[in-house]
């Protein structure tokens, strides 16, 4: 558990430190992509691709990042309300695994079952614990976020799946983190180019 959460902590950083020097160049990248293209009207797309780009990705990460607070502060209640011991740092883990689709509620569901194990006698109690953060997200996952989000970057499932375990393969926790911005931002170029329209088609959901 020590070493799984020390490699936690280590692709989080990772992640932050590349977002920094992400954020830091700021339309560096699309400055030199622009010098690039000969014809003006691959430069004006260019840049209409990446302003709608931007603003899609920062609408969606804003909002995912609500989500998850509200998601982490309910299960910090609910672990209080149980008896589970430091109940803030499981509302902690929540927030920061939701970016993860899936696979962090999966891995959020074993450490729980885990801490119950390690912290009460009854069956009961145990499998409380799990149970409640599992019918919490079943409620973010159907009701909260389609309500919040809406058709705004729907991607089809398999596509998620497929750009989860490719990314954690490349690069580890780090890679599961930004793997859904990734494959978004790949499904807005392919809407945008004529001759990946399928590709587009294909990833939404």
């Amino acid at each position: 558990f020590v070493q799984t959460s020390a490699a936690f902590l280590a692709g989080s950083l990772e992640t932050l430190v590349l977002l920094y020097f992400l954020l830091a160049s700021g339309d560096l990248f699309l400055q030199k992509m622009t010098k690039m293209l000969p014809e003006f009207r691959d430069k004006k797309k260019a840049v209409a691709i990446a302003r709608e780009t931007e603003t899609s990705i920062s609408m969606y990460l804003s909002t995912v990042a609500l989500i998850n607070v509200l998601e982490g502060a309910v299960v910090t209640l609910v672990m209080w309300a149980l008896g589970m011991p430091n109940p803030v740092l499981w509302g902690v883990l929540v927030l920061f695994l939701e970016f993860i689709p899936y696979l962090g509620a999966l891995i959020m569901v074993g450490v729980l079952t885990l801490a119950a194990l390690a912290t009460f006698e009854s069956v009961g109690h145990i499998v409380a614990v799990p149970a409640s953060y599992l019918a919490i997200n079943l409620i973010q996952a159907y009701v909260v976020t389609p309500l919040l989000l809406g058709r705004r970057l729907t991607l089809n499932p398999v596509a998620i799946l497929i750009g989860l375990i490719l990314w954690w393969e490349v690069w580890g926790v780090a890679g599961a983190f930004i793997a859904v911005p990734l494959l978004a931002t790949f499904k807005i170029l392919c809407d945008h180019i004529e001759t990946l329209a399928p590709v587009g088609e294909f990833l939404g959901d």
